[in-house]
C-alpha cells in the first residue's frame, strides 16, 4: 500500500483514479481472503474424512498396550467353561459323531433343505451338502446344539467360509 501512495501511477492520476485504484486492491484483498477460508474449509473436510494420524509417544504407546493385554485377559476369564455332550467337549471334532449333533443335523436338512443358502447348489448338481454353525463352536460353544445357529452349505462355500466368518445366509 505504501508503495502505492508514492508510486508515479498514484501522484498522476485523477481522483477516479485513485478510488479505481483502491477499490482494485480492497476487491484483491478480498478475493485472497475468501479463498484462505476455502481451502481451510476443504483442508477441514479432508480431514474428517481422512483423519490426519496423530503420532503417538512411547509411553502413550506402552499404555495403549497394556489396557490392550487387560482387556484380552477380562475376556478370557469371562469365556465359559467347556461345555460337553456325552462327554465330549462340543469344541473339538469328535463332537460332530455325537449323536446329539447327528440328530440336530437332520433336523436342520428337514427345516432347511439341502440347498447351499450361499449359491443355491443342491445335491443333483453333484454338491456335497454340510450344516454350518453360523456362530462359530469354537468361540460360541452354548450354540453348538441350538437349531437357530445353523444353516445348510454347499461344501466349497462352507469351507471358504470357515469359523472367522459369522455371516447368515439364510
Amino acid at each position: 500500500m505504501d508503495d502505492l501512495y508514492t508510486s508515479e501511477a498514484w501522484k498522476n492520476a485523477t481522483p477516479k483514479q485513485r478510488q479505481d485504484f483502491i477499490s482494485k486492491i480492497r476487491a484483491d484483498a478480498r478475493i485472497t481472503k475468501e479463498k484462505i477460508a476455502e481451502e481451510a474449509k476443504r483442508k477441514k473436510r479432508m480431514e474428517k474424512i481422512h483423519p490426519v494420524p496423530v503420532k503417538k509417544s512411547r509411553n502413550q504407546k506402552r499404555k495403549e498396550r497394556l489396557l490392550d493385554r487387560q482387556i484380552r485377559r477380562a475376556d478370557q476369564s469371562k469365556r465359559a467353561k467347556p461345555i460337553t455332550i456325552a462327554g465330549i467337549d462340543v469344541t473339538t471334532t469328535d463332537f460332530l459323531s455325537t449323536y446329539e449333533w447327528r440328530k440336530l443335523r437332520m433336523q436342520a436338512l428337514k427345516k432347511y433343505g439341502p440347498k447351499c443358502m450361499c449359491c443355491g447348489a443342491t445335491p443333483k448338481d453333484g454338491a456335497v451338502m454340510n450344516v454350518d454353525h453360523i456362530k462359530p463352536r469354537k468361540t460360541f460353544p452354548s450354540l453348538a446344539l441350538d437349531i437357530n445357529n445353523l444353516q445348510i452349505l454347499c461344501h466349497d462355500c462352507n469351507h471358504g467360509k470357515g469359523n472367522w466368518d459369522q455371516t447368515d445366509w439364510r
